[in-house]
């Protein structure tokens, strides 16, 4: 039984990436696809089954000229607004995304707000260091939520609680806001990339573990975020290819590491 409503249906977030194969294996295969540029299994809708497209920047317009909203509605609003007037960017910079963008937000729903295009992302996280340095509704998070931050994203297998935390506390992207968590995603505009879908071609080569230093951490704070590596040494996995960047498309790996650092990281080697 799901904890959320939207009219008169009832769902039920599945979180873990093989908690939710596990269920479309079950109930909903077609969702399951090979794809041809990735050559891998991918989590995909056919383009066919897609009934809304539900966009961020449109979902903040429609909050910003209902009359009632909820507490936490509200609170994404008054968030973006404080983004604004110490950026002074315009409306179209941002947007509204995660449960509040598709109507399944509970009490306790954290914000998810949007910042579109690259200088916008730079001002914006000006703006918060700022912020969170001496404004009372930015908080940093605390030694407590930090620990329930890592065990909800079952890190215990990756790093140590210390320096999980020692990362966490170099981010400004996420913290309270009001009381409540946010967390900000920032990705380019269209006319800032010209690669499309299918233009490179992506192949699986295993499991890789390396050490390396960041030479080039400035779409560290984008989402797809992207480090650019050197002095490479690879501790585990295929020895012949040795990468030239970390790319990750999960917003907690932003701002994990800046440029000079050595770092040791592990993922899929492509």
């Amino acid at each position: 039984m799901g904890d959320r409503r939207r009219g008169n249906t009832v769902y039920r977030r599945v979180y873990g990436l093989v908690d939710r194969k596990r269920l479309l294996e079950e109930r909903w295969p077609t969702y399951l696809q090979f794809d041809p540029v990735f050559h891998r299994e991918l989590q995909q809708v056919p383009v066919d089954r897609v009934i809304r497209h539900y966009v961020p920047s449109a979902c903040l317009r429609e909050l910003n000229i209902q009359r009632t909203l909820d507490a936490v509605q509200a609170c994404a609003v008054e968030l973006v607004d404080e983004l604004k007037a110490a950026t002074s960017l315009p409306d179209r910079s941002f947007g509204i995304s995660g449960s509040v963008l598709v109507g399944l937000h509970s009490d306790s729903s954290d914000i998810d707000p949007v910042v579109y295009g690259r200088e916008a992302s730079i001002r914006v996280r000006e703006a918060l260091e700022t912020l969170l340095n001496g404004h009372g509704c930015f908080l940093r998070y605390d030694a407590k939520s930090i620990e329930i931050l890592y065990e909800s994203r079952s890190m215990s297998g990756s790093m140590s609680l210390r320096d999980f935390a020692r990362h966490e506390r170099r981010k400004v992207f996420e913290g309270k806001y009001r009381g409540r968590d946010y967390f900000v995603r920032c990705v380019k505009e269209w006319d800032e990339t010209s690669e499309k879908y299918g233009d490179r071609q992506f192949y699986p080569e295993g499991r890789s573990s390396i050490a390396a230093v960041i030479c080039d951490a400035s779409e560290s704070i984008l989402t797809p975020c992207r480090y650019e590596i050197r002095n490479v040494k690879v501790t585990d996995g295929p020895r012949e290819k040795v990468p030239s960047s970390i790319v990750s498309f999960r917003g907690r790996f932003c701002e994990q590491a800046f440029e000079g650092e050595r770092i040791s990281a592990r993922g899929e080697l492509e």
